[in-house]
Order: structure tokens, then sequence, then C-alpha cells
């Protein structure tokens, strides 16, 4: 009997450590209902618990910039390049779990909510594959799709991911807290950026280096293929073709993301860690997106950046963001930025008055508590307003552009643009700097007073003792005559007998 036990005792402690080896192995190619996985779990492993069949792409829990908090990505190995970001909106601690459970759902469970999820419950889920493509899919029942990644892109496409019209690229913020965003839009393809309302910087109908298949028709989808992007109708006819790369090596794996920075670049994940961007971009100028500069300062030459000088002189360069809708109209003036000036959003916007000219712009964007920039083109009398903008562009060498001016505080000045507190301080200062003046003026007056006192009284005093002595003298002088003119007497009246 006590045999017996101990071979059950040895069978359950080879079971365990067995099972736990077998956690410990990443999986490959598919994970199965009841799965559940955390970043402490598969720490060993970077996060990492599956594969794809070519060891390509992995799925797992990725460090962001606050190490404490993490996201669910797929990642290519060969370049540690992210692909695919599931709780981009809502960071998880390490604890958090990955589930796959038997109700058919798959979702990223928080310590109180859940942060990202299919939505595919009361489905019956058979497994979940990430296929060599990098494509996470849900698998139903005969290998249907319930769920896939390639329909719920973040911000970068794949070879063989179809992106379609409802679909968006959503860049990562940029320093100044702005998304960017590609989509399709009434049958074209744009850019634009998340500022409120959005502003686009970037449509493909006026770039010129697509060509044409001698297809009429709006966009409806887009994919890569080979090295190009293709443009297709809602019959999958191919309407137009964007070459970015002259390498046509069919081992090419080439990726497209969109960035921080506002650009589409183009990368050929098999190069590898040292794989660098293509230099064909979209949109090829950097200028012409939305910050490639601080807001207000004017990009050139492609990179390049200088802040117009009245605005260097008054501001610093940084003027403050007006509430302007509630101030009065008399307490705002427009500065003026410069001329021959270009902005992104230009070409893509309607003007907010046509064939005017530069006074009654001036006077409509006073008059709008909305306005807070203006842009002017003298050739058209267009006039365009906005309640935001980013970076200036130097405009073109065939082109006049546009004359601008930015709405600030009346008061101008140091202090323009600062709102109420730093004018009651300049109030204040003044105040302060008045007493001080006062003050030290009633001062010198009184020194003033005291040292006319004192050499009055010292005058007075002089007086006295000059008279004085006046009296002393004139009293010495009778009394040595009077003694002379007795003597004399005395010796008259004794003499010879």
């Amino acid at each position: 009997m006590g045999r017996f036990q101990i071979r059950a005792l040895c069978f359950c402690v080879l079971l365990l450590v067995f099972k736990t080896c077998i956690a410990d192995e990443q999986h490959k190619d598919r994970i199965y209902p009841g799965f559940q996985a955390s970043q402490v779990d598969w720490g060993d492993h970077v996060g990492l618990f599956l594969l794809s069949n070519n060891s390509a792409f992995a799925l797992g829990f990725y460090q962001a910039l606050d190490v404490k908090l993490y996201l669910l990505v797929i990642i290519h190995l060969g370049t540690d390049k992210v692909v695919w970001t599931a709780n981009r909106g809502k960071l998880i601690s390490k604890s958090a779990k990955f589930v796959f459970d038997k109700n058919g759902s798959a979702y990223l469970r928080g310590s109180d909510s859940v942060a990202w999820s299919t939505n595919t419950t009361g489905q019956v889920a058979s497994a979940m594959e990430l296929q060599d493509s990098g494509n996470l899919v849900l698998l139903g029942d005969k290998g249907s799709i319930l769920w896939q990644s390639f329909s719920h892109p973040t911000d970068t496409l794949l070879p063989g991911q179809e992106f379609l019209q409802g679909m968006q690229l959503k860049s990562f913020r940029n320093s100044n807290n702005v998304f960017h965003y590609l989509e399709i839009q009434s049958g074209d393809l744009v850019l634009y950026t998340g500022y409120e309302p959005p502003q686009i910087y970037w449509s493909l109908a006026v770039d010129s280096r697509m060509s044409n298949n001698n297809v009429i028709g709006n966009i409806h989808s887009l994919s890569l293929a080979s090295n190009a992007l293709n443009f297709y109708d809602a019959n999958k006819s191919l309407l137009w073709q964007f070459v970015f790369s002259d390498n046509k090596d069919p081992n090419a794996f080439w990726s497209a993301a969109l960035g921080a920075d506002a650009v589409i670049s183009f990368y050929d994940l098999q190069k590898g860690k040292s794989v660098t961007s293509e230099a064909t971009k979209i949109p090829q100028n950097s200028c012409s997106t939305p910050e490639p500069c601080a807001p207000y300062f004017v990009c050139y030459f492609d990179n390049w950046c200088q802040c117009p000088s009245l605005l260097t002189s008054r501001f610093n360069c940084r003027p403050q963001a007006l509430p302007t809708c509630n101030s009065s109209r008399s307490s705002t003036e427009l500065l003026y930025v410069g001329e021959k000036l270009d902005y992104f959003a230009l070409q893509f916007t309607k003007p907010s008055l046509l064939k005017s000219n530069l006074s009654s712009c001036k006077e409509a964007c006073i008059s709008n508590c909305s306005c807070l920039v203006l842009f002017f083109e003298s050739s058209s009398g267009h006039c365009y307003m906005f309640d935001r903008v980013g970076s200036f562009e130097r405009s073109g060498a065939n082109s006049t552009g546009y004359i601008s001016y930015m709405k600030i505080l009346s008061d101008g000045g140091i202090n323009a643009g600062q709102g109420k507190g730093n004018r009651s301080k300049h109030i204040l200062l003044i105040m302060v700097i008045l007493i001080a003046t006062i003050v030290v003026i009633a001062g010198l007056v009184y020194m003033g007073f005291l040292y006319y006192r004192r050499k009055r009284l010292l005058d007075y005093s002089q007086e006295i003792l000059e008279e004085d002595n006046g009296k002393e003298a004139s009293s010495s002088s009778g009394l040595t005559n009077y003694n002379s003119d007795r003597l004399l007497s005395d010796i008259q009246l004794s003499g010879p007998r």
C-alpha cells in the first residue's frame, strides 16, 4: 500500500513538471479555447506566447513607454517592428490576462475591466491561429473566419491585407497629443490630422505619382502587392497603382506604416533589423504634413523650421491659445504673421469667403469667435479661417502664396495672449512701481525739508553769536575809553603845584 502511494506521488510530480515544461514552451500556429496567458507567465519569452508557423511573427505582451504597462501586439521578430496592437487606448499591467474562453470570444482582461475583445461571444470558435502573413485569425467550425486582425488594422498594412472602405489606419500620438488617420472617403484615399474639425493634408487624387490603369471609378479597397499599392473599385477592377520602390525582389516582404510624424513609410521586412524606410513616402515633402515644426513655425527646405519675426519678438514664438468665444470682440486684434506662406489644409478646404479683399477677410475673422488664424490669397480673393493650425509652409517659387494674420489679445505687447491673470499681474506691477515712486519722492521731499530746517537753524545761531560778539566788543571799547579819560583827568589835576 505504501509502495503504491509513493508511485502515485511520483507520477503526480512528474505530471506537474511535464505540464510546467509544456506551459513554458511557446505555442506555435494555434491556441485553443480555455487558453490563458499573462506577461508574468511568459516573462522568460519576453511576454510572447504564440508564434506563426514560420516563426516570422509572434503574439504576446509588449512593454509600453511606462515600463509598468503593456500592450497585446503582433510583432515581426526579424525587425522587432510591431504590426498590430490590440489595446492601444487602454494599457494593462503585467498581471492582466489574455483569455480565449470556451464561449467563442478572446479578450484582454485588466484588473477592473476588459481592455480589448474580439466581441464574438456566443459563436462556436475552434482555434485562434497566427498565420505566416501576420494575420491573427479566430476560426470557427470548418475553418470559417469569425474575426481577423487584418480587418481591424492599427497603423500598419501587410501583404495580402485588404484595406476596405470603412477601415482606418491610426498613428500613435505625436508630441502634441495629435493622431493622424488614413481612410477611404468619397471614393478617394485621404490622410488627415485629428484636429477638431479634422484637416486633410494628402489625397491620392492630387498626387501625380500614381499611374492610371485607364479605368474610371471610385476607390473601394487597396492592398500591398509586390513593390506597389494597388487601388481597386467595388468590382475588384484595378484603378490605380502607386509604385514606392524599384526593388522587385519576389522575396521582399513589404509593410506600409503610418507614423506619428504623419508620414506613410514603406519597409522591406526581409532585411531584418537593418531595415530602413524607402525614399518614397506619402506625402513626399514633410513640410506638407501637419506638424513638421512647432505650430506657427514656417517649414521650408523639407525639414528646416523658422519662427516668423513678429512672433519671435512679441511671444518668443509661443503664442497662447485664446478663448476667443468667451472674450468680447474689443479684446482681440489681428497680428500680421507674414506673406508668401502656405498651409497643408488649404488645397482641401473650401474658402470661408469668395472674392473678398483683405479688409473684409480680417473683419470676418475678428467677428468670428472661432477664427484664430486667417489666410488670404490676393489673386483669387479667397479667405480661409481656421480655429487651430499646425506648422506653416513657405510657398512655392511659382506661387504668390497667402497672407496670414493671427488673433491676439488687444493689449498685445509682452503679455498678449496670456489671459486675464497675466494682465492683472501687469497692472499690479505698475501699481507697485507707482507707489514705490511716490514713496521715494515723498522721502526726498522730507529729507529736503529737514536739510532746509537744519540750515535755517544754523544760520540763526550764527547770527545770534555774531550779535553777542558785537555787544561784547562794544562794551569793552567803552570801558577802555572811560578809563583813559579818567586817567588823563587825574594827571591834569595833579600837575605842578
